[in-house]
């Protein structure tokens, strides 16, 4: 596995991984770009308070972006579904948590499968900040790659090393992006399930006002807001990570029932 510098992925960071034992699972979905370590904190808690996690690698990620660029918004909302499946043939009741591109894979999730009992959405993305992607439609094939700029968002800068992303990525995928957020801003009135939203309020990727609207969006009458001043986007691993991933921990504690 190689990512877009050519450095070497660690194996490790591109396997899916199951924790945990119990009738009771949460799916783990990683953010655009990114992998399940992302998640391996919050699916650690889980698995100490007798709930199976697992955390799959979605579609085009975890190899190149030469490979990225060949899926899509279909192929990640494809890879989420089989996963769910999976965990449902061992865990008859199940919630969905999810990083980023992985939080709105969450909600449409909790829109589309009514096998979802609960939600929890970090850093979760329905429009995205950097303002030129607005021109992606009209130039996304004359200008194949982008490169994130602007420095790192995070407390930690140095929890940018517990990030196995790529950093450089196809301009088709970032509109296959933009195209899920709009989707699954459509589909929030779909969601009823109790919801807990986390954001970082340093987030200079997914503006904390995507996590407004997503509260605002919903039909679950049970619903949280939770932002953490002092984190940026990589909110599963920056300065607040152990609060984050108990408080995600606690929810579907409290909203998947008894062991």
């Amino acid at each position: 596995m190689i990512d877009n510098h050519r450095r070497p992925i660690p194996e490790w960071a591109v396997q899916p991984f199951w924790l945990g034992e119990g009738r009771r699972g949460v799916l783990l979905l990683h953010g655009f770009a990114g992998t399940p370590p992302e998640l391996r904190r919050l699916g650690e808690w889980l698995a100490a308070h007798g709930i199976v996690a697992h955390a799959p690698l979605l579609a085009g990620h975890g190899t190149s972006p030469e490979e990225m660029a060949r899926t899509g918004l279909r192929d990640w909302v494809r890879s989420a579904d089989a996963a769910l499946d999976r965990l449902l043939e061992r865990c008859p009741v199940v919630g969905v948590a999810g990083q980023s591109m992985g939080g709105t894979l969450a909600l449409h999730l909790a829109a589309t499968r009514p096998e979802v009992r609960a939600v929890v959405t970090q850093a979760g993305m329905l429009r995205l900040s950097d303002w030129r992607l607005r021109l992606l439609p009209a130039l996304h094939r004359l200008v194949r790659w982008h490169t994130p700029s602007g420095g790192v968002d995070l407390y930690l800068p140095d929890r940018l090393a517990d990030l196995h992303n790529y950093s450089r990525r196809p301009t088709s995928a970032l509109l296959e992006l933009v195209r899920l957020g709009r989707l699954v801003e459509r589909e929030l009135p779909a969601v009823t399930q109790p919801l807990l939203v986390l954001h970082g309020g340093r987030d200079g990727v997914v503006a904390p006002a995507n996590a407004d609207r997503i509260v605002g969006g919903v039909s679950s009458p049970v619903r949280r807001l939770q932002r953490f001043e002092r984190s940026g986007h990589g909110l599963s691993v920056d300065v607040d990570r152990d609060e984050v991933a108990a408080l995600a921990g606690s929810w579907f504690e409290e909203h998947l029932g008894p062991r």
